[in-house]
């Protein structure tokens, strides 16, 4: 119980809307082929949600993804979409063709049934979004660059093209062989080129001779990655974070946050939030949360003291990664009510409300959401508090 109330909590909302994406709920290959025969009339590529009546993430992506309005607008004037059910008589089938793993799955095909792309998982709109504009434009892209490489064929220039591809389209393995490939025949050490950037930046091991190449000039690195230099440097970071649990080594991460500044000037990112995210991160995953407690409590004490933003930023990411390490939770009683006593408002009473819930003080976690709703007038966030309310109130009516 107490894991539905967190996804409540977190989810924030539960507005429940008919859905704007236009879909046609296919019951049988006689359906399925009227929309095959749709797709090459009106050349258009098919998206088919896949679906089980008891999934609670596919119930929540048609409540708050399939029933925004904009994307109804993307999707209905893109695609055809198909909902299926994944445990109908024929919805087995079709699942099992397309090799189905986890509910909710989407599958992106071309008119002529080619599988162009798969989606795994409940996403917000923002995430999925990007990806279905990536199939679209960098499938085509794969159609004739695979062959090439196959064959032999590609040329050293059209590389960074294909890798980018192959990124867009989730298609990790087949990208490292492929960067491997290039650089066993094209790089042989000292400094790289843009190009050579461009094609390994995504695929070097960090603490390598390559690495050390490819981060010795950060503003060359900087230009050859252009538009992909936030996603890179959200790569590195993560990689850092991987390595360094996988080798029991935070050098990993203080060496990328060494480059930070200098990497993320000029983009969107807060080199200050990637490092505090990264550190938190590390110790989580390694299981040090003395470490990862100590780490917040001193920043706080000395380079962030009285920065409540800073603290609710890294209080919310150590909570949230394990909500029910009871550890941390009654830690985060202490930080969140620091933020307060700098600057009420309904976030940081509703992040201390979750942590009261799961140290098991679910009185507090009423009283709290309830004060918390007297710094908001979104009748949403108002609408969703209550009804958060009513769920912990119905748990201690049943204890």
């Amino acid at each position: 119980m107490k894991i539905i109330i967190a996804a409540l909590i977190l989810a924030g909302t539960f507005t429940v809307m008919e859905a704007q994406v236009d879909f046609r709920q296919i019951n049988s290959s006689e359906e399925m082929n009227k929309v095959w025969t749709d797709a090459q009339s009106q050349n258009k590529p098919v998206f088919v949600d896949i679906y089980a009546t008891w999934c609670g993430p596919c119930k929540w992506m048609d409540a708050n993804v399939f029933a925004m309005e904009s994307a109804g607008d993307y999707m209905n004037s893109e695609f055809i979409n198909v909902k299926m059910d994944g445990e109908s008589e024929f919805g087995r089938i079709f699942a099992a063709e397309s090799r189905l793993s986890a509910y909710p799955s989407f599958f992106v095909y071309n008119s002529s049934k080619e599988l162009m792309n798969t989606v795994v998982g409940a996403k917000p709109w923002e995430e999925l979004e990007p990806q279905l504009i990536s199939t679209l434009e960098f499938y085509p892209v794969l159609e004739i660059m695979d062959n090439k490489f196959k064959s032999g064929l590609l040329e050293r220039d059209e590389y960074p093209r294909y890798l980018k591809a192959l990124r867009e389209m989730g298609k990790e393995e087949l990208g490292s062989a492929v960067a491997y490939s290039y650089e066993k025949e094209f790089v042989n050490g000292g400094e790289m080129t843009i190009e050579d950037i461009q094609v390994l930046a995504f695929y070097t091991k960090q603490q390598t001779d390559s690495w050390k190449s490819l981060t010795s000039d950060i503003s060359k690195l900087k230009l050859a990655l252009d538009g992909e230099l936030e996603k890179f440097i959200d790569h590195a970071v993560t990689s850092s974070i991987q390595s360094g649990v996988e080798n029991t080594d935070i050098e990993y991460v203080s060496a990328m946050n060494e480059i930070l500044p200098q990497l993320s000037e000029g983009t969107n990112l807060d080199p200050a939030e990637l490092e505090s995210i990264s550190y938190i991160y590390y110790y989580h995953y390694s299981e040090l949360f003395d470490e990862m407690i100590g780490f917040i409590d001193n920043e706080f004490e000395t380079r962030r003291r009285g920065d409540h933003k800073w603290l609710f930023e890294a209080a919310a990411n150590a909570v949230f990664l394990d909500p029910q390490n009871v550890e941390v939770a009654e830690k985060g009683l202490e930080w969140f009510q620091a933020c307060i006593d700098l600057q009420e408002n309904q976030e940081y009473y509703y992040h201390l409300a979750l942590c009261e819930y799961f140290t098991d003080s679910p009185e507090k976690t009423i009283a709290t959401l309830n004060k918390s709703m007297e710094f908001t007038d979104d009748p949403e966030i108002i609408q969703s508090t209550k009804s958060i309310i009513s769920q912990v109130e119905e748990e201690l009516a049943n204890q």
